[in-house]
């Protein structure tokens, strides 16, 4: 578009092209096709000008969100890659498809398109966010509106491993004698004290500086945070604790903290 500012034969043409779409005696589909070509299918774009022309058929489009959405809904229909007349007719077939449905599941009446389009829009970013571990609801809860982020599910996971451990840690003889390991806090004193080291440590690794992942479908389980004892001899207390990448915390083991910060220095070419 901006190259028509340059280019005066280029400019003229879509000025027709577009005074023909908004005067409504142009062929809408050949129209689409031919702003597509001088456009190099800037989906997107188009799909917003036809928007305009008439809110009521049209509907804007943001190709990755709205697929992901038909996606969870079922609807086996792409719109990647697919800048062309058909695909946006279908498109705004589907969503004409949708507002029955949304009125036979909400109660509601007279559902428009752009509510339509509203709802596919709030529902692939919601999708978004739940990949990336930023909200999920919690299962089972008292409060089932409540939203956990990918922050709050690691911090629970924290604290049931420890308190797994603690539980599977007594001393007692399997096939080794396991170190006796205490929890001195109470369940949500933990979950506190877990949260203000992550926000001490703005997020990163104790010992690596490596920002962390928190829960998610896309998370790398090696940059998850991981409860870590600082005198691996102590206890599940308050002075002894930090969190660490779950890489780092396996890495290290039952090594001395100094000694394993040092080994770590070694590897990153730094003498002590």
């Amino acid at each position: 578009m901006l190259e028509a500012t340059s280019d005066p034969k280029l400019r003229r043409e879509l000025e027709a092209l577009l005074f023909g779409l908004f005067s409504g005696g142009a062929d809408e589909g050949a129209t689409f096709g031919r702003l597509g070509e001088l456009t190099g299918g800037k989906y997107p774009l188009l799909a917003y000008l036809y928007f305009l022309k008439d809110m009521d058929r049209f509907m804007p489009i943001q190709p990755t969100g709205f697929d992901l959405a038909f996606r969870a809904l079922g609807i086996d229909f792409s719109t990647l890659r697919q800048c062309n007349w058909e695909n946006y007719s279908t498109y705004n077939q589907t969503l004409v498809a949708l507002r029955p449905m949304i009125e036979a599941t909400t109660g509601l009446k007279n559902v428009r398109l752009v509510d339509a389009h509203s709802f596919c829009w709030i529902f692939a970013t919601l999708l978004k966010l739940e990949a990336e571990g930023s909200i999920r609801r919690a299962p089972g809860s008292k409060d089932e509106g409540r939203i956990l982020s990918g922050r709050e599910k690691s911090i629970i996971a924290m604290r049931l491993s420890v308190e797994n451990t603690v539980k599977n840690a007594n001393g007692q003889i399997v096939q080794r004698v396991l170190k006796n390991k205490e929890l001195r806090m109470t369940s949500g004193e933990l979950e506190k004290l877990i949260a203000s080291l992550l926000d001490l440590q703005d997020n990163r690794c104790a010992l690596t500086g490596i920002p962390f992942q928190f829960l998610g479908p896309e998370a790398d389980k090696n940059l998850l945070p991981s409860l870590d004892r600082i005198d691996s001899a102590g206890h599940y207390e308050v002075g002894n604790l930090q969190v660490v990448c779950q890489f780092i915390n396996f890495w290290k083991g039952d090594s001395d903290n100094a000694d394993f910060q040092r080994l770590l220095m070694l590897v990153r070419g730094v003498d002590q």
